[in-house]
């Protein structure tokens, strides 16, 4: 299905911040006055659950923290109804895959089901290292943040999805980032070695350090939160 293509990239973009246009303003008497979706909310929920717990990295932890304080008010949620791309192919597969890796994912699995087709999926821009066709394998979405369901210009929380055998650009990140895999993947981060990780893995990776992801045989896919950048 079509999906939305962006401006091309500039020289040392972040390849996650695709917007093509400024967020919305939202005042701050607004934030909080409206009520979040029961879908949304759940999954923000028992993701942030699992970026917070005991065995996720001090650093992950400590942004999710953050991004979680703040989604305790809601910003300006769009209405429904209105005209979207549809869902990338393929992310039905993934989404598959983890309700079938444990009660706890079969939860948020149903979750994200019920979210994917009220997202505004954006289409992938290519750069250093990405997989050849990178621009009709990967999509991202907002769900909270600039061009989410839920409109907001303090802070992020992300999707990224991912075809069979795709890797992502190398890019250097603008913000802190904390980051949890929903699918297996492999990991690469600043001159770190590639590694290995399975669905429910959590990690961080620091403004101005270089971040790398690919998958293999799976199609990946992963949440992303970062607090913005005060204006």
């Amino acid at each position: 299905m079509a999906r939305v293509v962006g401006r091309p990239i500039k020289p040392g973009a972040d390849l996650l911040l695709n917007d093509d246009e400024k967020p919305a303003y939202i005042r701050l008497h607004d934030i909080g006055r409206e009520r979040r979706s029961r879908p949304l909310q759940e999954f923000l929920n028992d993701v942030g659950g699992l970026m917070l717990s005991a065995e996720a990295p001090a650093v992950a932890s400590f942004v999710a923290g953050k991004v979680l304080q703040r989604l305790l008010k809601t910003g300006k949620v769009r209405p429904e109804g209105g005209p979207l791309p549809g869902a990338p192919e393929g992310l039905e597969d993934a989404i598959g895959h983890l309700a079938k890796s444990g009660r706890k994912y079969e939860a948020i699995a149903g979750q994200f089901q019920s979210l994917a087709d009220k997202l505004l999926w954006r289409r992938g821009r290519s750069g250093p290292f990405a997989s050849l066709n990178f621009g009709n394998t990967h999509s991202h979405a907002v769900l909270v943040g600039p061009g989410g369901m839920e409109e907001r210009a303090d802070l992020r929380v992300g999707v990224i999805y991912m075809d069979r055998y795709t890797r992502f650009p190398d890019h250097v990140q603008t913000q802190p980032r904390a980051f949890i895999l929903l699918s297996p993947g492999e990991i690469r981060l600043g001159d770190s070695e590639w590694f290995s990780a399975g669905i429910g893995t959590v990690f961080a990776n620091d403004a101005g350090q270089s971040f790398a992801i690919r998958c293999t045989a799976r199609p990946l896919l992963a949440v992303w939160c970062q607090v913005e950048p005060e204006k």
